[in-house]
């Protein structure tokens, strides 16, 4: 009895101290979750004897792994899709982890038959860590260079007067370029400083203004490296999905220019091989007549060995002024008080004469 309870205490505290450690769980969740893992770790004190001590961790791995997938698979069929995505997001650290702690505890019952306590104590706490701190390793590396936020700015055209800016949505956030983003656009466009703020004018004179800055962030890495992709969208492109590259470089810059039939204008440096940019342009109709246009966004990570991260997505991004909106009420010929004609505002439908 006292060996059993050496296999669960030890695979107990080593799961909630490796989970606190890298974050694949809370507290509460390692706390109570390590309570089942572990009671399968001890079931298995006999076997672990028997193996002896070559055999023993080979045998805790691959019920430390198994346990995981049985875990991912109950989370899939009966459980929260919250709770799916997180465990899809953590799931390969969380086979480190599980991992670890079994076969530590099947080398620690194995030697304990041969050797003093201290000895197998210490042997299969160097096994158990060895076994989460290189995989983790590996894992975080991939999450850096992958999996870390990416900021997708968004440039829109205004009709407005040289010595005019748009007007922007009450309340709404104001969306600026960075400095580095601005002297990134400089050496591609022509960027100056305007009474609505920085604007960006392309070939055609057209100006240009940020309507929103918008970070999708993986949850495993919300705190990593920051890539930054400046898209800029044409007038009267119609209702269309772009896929975008992104920068290689974690922390890397690029320009997208989005163009009709899917029709995509990338620069900025070596593209990424891993991580996409999905963007929609969406029309909302009301009783059949286009009322405005909304973008969703959704990124999406590959890593080395497959699609191991799941989508981050935003959808409905609300604008910080009109975009090709046409307003809900029908455009004024006049100003009903000066009685002269209106200029009509950026987004609205000519009025008819």
């Amino acid at each position: 009895m006292k060996t059993y309870a050496l296999t669960y205490w030890f695979t107990w505290a080593f799961l909630v101290i490796a989970a606190a450690l890298t974050g694949v769980a809370s507290l509460k969740g390692a706390f109570f979750g390590g309570l089942f893992a572990s009671g399968l770790s001890a079931l298995l004190t006999r076997t672990y004897v028997r193996a002896g001590a070559r055999y023993a961790p080979l045998l805790g791995a691959t019920a430390g792994t198994l346990w995981v997938v049985l875990m991912f698979f109950r989370l899939r069929w009966f459980g929260q899709p919250d709770d799916f995505l997180s465990a899809q997001w953590t799931l390969g650290t969380d086979i480190s982890v599980h991992a670890a702690g079994f076969a530590g505890a099947g080398l620690l019952v194995a030697l304990r038959e041969r050797h003093d306590f201290g000895r197998a104590l210490g042997g299969g706490l160097l096994l158990a860590a060895a076994m989460t701190a290189v995989p983790y390793g590996v894992i975080a590396w991939i999450d850096h260079r992958v999996a870390g936020p990416l900021e997708v700015v968004l440039l829109v055209h205004a009709d407005v007067r040289p010595d005019e800016g748009p007007v922007r949505r009450v309340g709404a956030v104001r969306a600026e370029l960075t400095p580095g983003e601005a002297a990134f656009l400089k050496e591609r466009m022509l960027v100056v400083d305007g009474p609505g703020g920085t604007e960006v004018l392309d070939e055609a004179g057209r100006r240009y203004w940020p309507l929103w800055r918008r970070r999708l962030v993986y949850p495993g890495n919300p705190g990593g490296p920051v890539r930054t992709l400046v898209v800029l969208l044409p007038p009267d492109l119609a209702a269309d999905t772009w896929e975008l590259p992104v920068h290689q470089e974690p922390t890397g810059v690029a320009l997208a220019v989005l163009g009709p039939a899917k029709g995509v204008r990338f620069s900025g440096g070596p593209v990424s091989q891993a991580v996409r940019l999905e963007l929609s342009l969406a029309v909302k109709a009301r009783e059949g007549v286009p009322t405005y246009q909304y973008l969703q966004a959704e990124v999406f990570r590959r890593s080395p060995v497959g699609d191991l991260y799941a989508p981050v997505q935003a959808k409905g991004l609300a604008p910080a002024f009109p975009t090709t909106a046409v307003d809900d009420e029908p455009a004024k010929a006049t100003d009903p008080v000066k009685g002269r004609p209106v200029r009509p505002k950026f987004g609205e439908a000519p009025a008819a004469k």
